[in-house]
């Protein structure tokens, strides 16, 4: 039971800097878009999915890893919601910064 509950507490751990870093995202991009005069095509449509995301693979990782028997199963359970969560982050982070690149060149071009 001990075992269940480190692996439960470092999976939470993890999947929760995503949690920070998405927050962070969502908080401080605004201003950076502010900043470079392009407010108005912030990619609000990235940044919420951003903090969604890895509280439905946290919760989604921790009933189903909870359930499971041994911890050894429990921890491939949580270690494929990592692997899940951290795809979808990274791709998240990949489409802003393309919208980023995008945003800037049409407001040099106008």
């Amino acid at each position: 039971m001990v075992g269940k509950i480190v692996t439960a507490a470092l999976f939470v751990a993890l999947i929760g800097w995503d949690l920070w870093e998405a927050t962070g995202n969502m908080i401080g991009l605004p201003g950076f878009y502010e900043a470079l005069s392009v407010g108005e095509d912030t990619p609000w449509f990235l940044l919420i999915p951003g903090v969604i995301i890895p509280v439905v693979v946290l919760a989604a990782g921790l009933w189903w890893g909870w359930r499971r028997k041994s911890v050894v199963e429990s921890a491939v359970v949580y270690a494929l919601a990592l692997a899940v969560q951290s795809s979808l982050a990274l791709s998240l982070i990949a489409a802003e910064q393309a919208w980023r690149a995008d945003v800037l060149i049409n407001s040099l071009q106008q």
